[in-house]
């Protein structure tokens, strides 16, 4: 008999990542019967840049987990970002509604065992080694179908989420993955031991084809995680994204910051998709949370905040169709309308945003005017944190304070704001 076959559950989640376990925990602790599956045994690594900025901090605070990050993690109360032409600005994370005033940098071998945890503490049966092949829409809600250790597995559950980040096959079969699809992609590995590390978030502009970026996220006072990404391959692109990094990691500047470093993990390629504004998120009783919705942030490529942040949106929208008695794809859809509301127009100009300003002829008059107008410092973190729309961005005082940068090249010594 597949193993089982005869349980039926309030909700059946797929995906054990931030925004998989977050749902399933607040669900779990509002008493519904919570089966979360995923294909890897845990702890389990997972290729990212392990960056966490406040909005998924508060989330993971009011998960129970707030001490135990931050005695894993490393707190970054700035952000330091370098122009194409090597033009250094670091600026303080502003303050926003509350929320801390910084971020933390926590690998996700930790974060992600730390959320399951929170998970099956609040009552949510969790399988490993699951790995799903298939699903059937059925009167009663969904059967999950596949093997586990070599034995058949089979779950139903009355609704389903899906939270399996950029992983296709299963999201094809149901006909959730949009026609144009958007892909970014990144290669990290760790160094300890590098010249000059200290505690912010080092975005780099230099020794990068654009549109792309480097960072350096301190894991710790001596340890980081450092990587490299493209969101499109042009003339100058390696052809992968571990060859981009190679690359950053060779750029003279850097070159001599790493020349002592030593490097602790192999690197390592992932894909990232950042096309909410045309993804599926909702069907027939089922959500979609996180990555699997294209929920990366199309400039940052920040994902963990908006995985935890989704997967509490799909636990509320939840909550309310099961208190309601109606949990069908009616009575959901206030989960695809809230993520639209919050999501849909950020993404729209965030996009935009990228196009107009990472380019090196407008990237360095940028940072350059951040500099140069401390307000404008603060207005670029909040946007690239959410914490302001993109379209502030597009204002016409920036872009004239950009393009006045550009004719008198000014400001011409770094500046801390």
């Amino acid at each position: 008999m597949p193993e089982n076959a005869a349980n039926q559950h309030d909700v059946v989640i797929v995906g054990a990542g931030p925004g998989g376990s977050s749902a399933a925990a607040f669900l779990a602790r509002a008493g519904l019967d919570v089966l979360l599956l995923d294909k890897a045994s845990f702890p389990r690594d997972k290729t990212c840049g392990d960056a966490v900025s406040a909005q998924g901090v508060e989330i993971l605070d009011e998960l129970g987990l707030g001490t135990r990050l931050r005695r894993t993690g490393f707190k970054t109360p700035a952000v330091t970002i370098v122009s194409p032409s090597s033009y250094r600005l670091r600026t303080e994370i502003p303050p926003a509604d509350g929320l801390p005033r910084y971020g933390i940098v926590v690998k996700r071998l930790d974060l992600d065992q730390m959320v399951l945890d929170a998970a099956a503490t609040a009552g949510a049966t969790f399988k490993d080694r699951v790995h799903v092949r298939g699903m059937e829409r059925t009167a009663g809600g969904w059967t999950i179908s596949g093997d586990r250790g070599g034995t058949r597995f089979s779950a139903m559950g009355r609704v389903v989420v899906m939270a399996v980040g950029a992983s296709l096959p299963l999201m094809r079969q149901l006909d959730l993955v949009p026609q144009k699809m958007e892909f970014a992609f990144a290669a990290r590995t760790y160094f300890e031991d590098i010249l000059g590390l200290d505690d912010s978030l080092h975005i780099h502009f230099d020794g990068v084809p654009l549109p792309g970026y480097g960072w350096i996220f301190p894991v710790s006072a001596t340890a980081a995680n450092v990587g490299a990404g493209f969101y499109r391959r042009g003339p100058s692109t390696p052809t992968t994204a571990a060859g981009m990094l190679k690359s950053f990691l060779d750029f003279p500047p850097l070159a001599e910051r790493f020349r002592n470093a030593r490097q602790l993990a192999p690197i390592k390629g992932f894909p990232i998709r950042t096309d909410f504004h045309r993804s599926r998120c909702l069907a027939d009783r089922l959500l979609v949370v996180g990555e699997a919705a294209g929920l990366v942030n199309p400039f940052t490529g920040e994902g963990i905040d908006y995985a935890l942040e989704s997967g509490r949106m799909a636990a509320q929208a939840l909550l309310d169709a099961f208190q309601s008695g109606d949990i069908g794809r009616s009575s959901l859809g206030c989960y695809e309308r809230s993520l639209r509301r919050r999501f849909q127009m950020l993404f729209r100009l965030t996009y935009l945003m990228r196009q107009l300003y990472m380019t090196p002829a407008l990237l360095d008059p940028l940072i350059r005017a951040c500099a140069a107008w401390p307000d404008m410092a603060r207005l670029l973190i909040s946007v690239l944190l959410s914490y302001e729309s993109p379209i502030k961005a597009f204002a016409p005082s920036v872009m004239g304070r950009v393009l006045l940068t550009t004719a008198l090249g000014e400001p011409r010594s770094p500046r801390s704001v």
